[in-house]
């Protein structure tokens, strides 16, 4: 089992670009057995994440460390993906982030491109 780093794709208010999230395209590819990484810098706000994959996947959102996760003790989250379609997610930070800033996210069956979009603060 080994770590993909995931960019988060900031998106810009008020202009067209390539960025806009369509199935898998500008996402990284994660096998099954390994286990998605996202250096969120400690602020989930205003993320959305989407898994695309060709066969149904199963993932599990690791629960985050206690600091700075209060809400560690829900324990993680289990996402199933449908074949051939995108699921699109957001996950709250009091939860999920580990003490080094990120999001892990792993993928227990069938390969996903999966990837991350912040939305800017002001549209």
């Amino acid at each position: 089992m080994s770590d993909t780093a995931v960019a988060v794709t900031n998106l810009t208010a008020n202009t067209v670009t390539a960025d806009i999230i369509t199935t898998a395209e500008g996402g990284t590819s994660v096998s099954a057995g390994n286990t998605a990484v996202f250096t969120v810098n400690g602020d989930t706000r205003n993320i959305i994440f989407g898994v695309y994959g060709t066969g149904v996947a199963t993932l599990t959102v690791e629960a985050g460390d206690n600091p700075p996760s209060l809400r560690q003790g829900l324990g993680t989250a289990t996402l199933t993906v449908p074949a051939s379609d995108e699921l699109l997610f957001v996950l709250e930070g009091a939860r999920f982030m580990q003490d080094n800033g990120t999001i892990r996210i792993a993928v227990a069956t069938n390969n996903v491109v999966i990837s991350a979009h912040r939305f800017p603060d002001t549209v």
